[in-house]
């Protein structure tokens, strides 16, 4: 009878040496799908102004962990609204705080108003400022998947089994 006696860290070291580099591959193969679906429109505050803070695309970055057992790459964005683009959002109210009021700039606004008023027409003047102290925001219908397409797409051509985190999985946030 035979024995086999196998070196479980040179097995270990032998598949990493094969594996890594065509994880690196992926992984910036997705990391560069992903940059290029993130939108990249600048975001205004209610005072018209750009609103200060990252954007979302040179926010996407990705962090590789080697084990002995698997090798894991996460790619992501640390911005507090990157979960919002992905997932889209459900029909909210917007409060104001403390008592002060939100401003929005709104082109139809006037003339919604002055129809309301049994008016025609309404101010002339388009993108003037709105004030309220709620306001119901449709949410956002059309998320933009631009982690989950690349992430699908490049891994299962180069046969990996691609697994998400649950929160993914739901079609909108709250």
């Amino acid at each position: 009878m035979a024995r086999v006696n196998l070196n479980a860290q040179r097995i270990t070291a032998t598949v990493q040496f094969y594996t890594l580099p065509l994880m690196h591959q992926i992984t910036a193969e997705v990391l560069r799908g992903a940059k290029r679906l993130a939108p990249r429109g600048d975001h205004l505050s209610g005072s018209g102004k750009a609103r200060a803070g990252r954007r979302l695309e040179p926010s996407i970055n990705s962090n590789m962990s080697i084990r002995p057992g698997r090798i894991r790459s996460k790619i992501g964005s640390t911005v507090n609204h990157a979960a919002t683009v992905h997932q889209g959002s459900a029909a909210h109210t917007i409060r104001s705080r403390s008592g002060k009021m939100l401003k929005f700039r709104w082109d139809r606004g006037d003339f919604l108003i002055a129809a309301r008023a049994g008016r025609r027409g309404g101010n002339k003047r388009t993108g003037r400022f709105h004030y309220f102290m709620k306001v119901r925001h449709p949410g956002n219908k059309r998320p933009v998947r631009y982690l989950t397409t690349p992430l699908e797409m490049f891994g299962r051509i180069n046969g990996f089994r691609v697994t998400t985190n649950p929160y993914v999985n739901r079609t909108r946030l709250p």
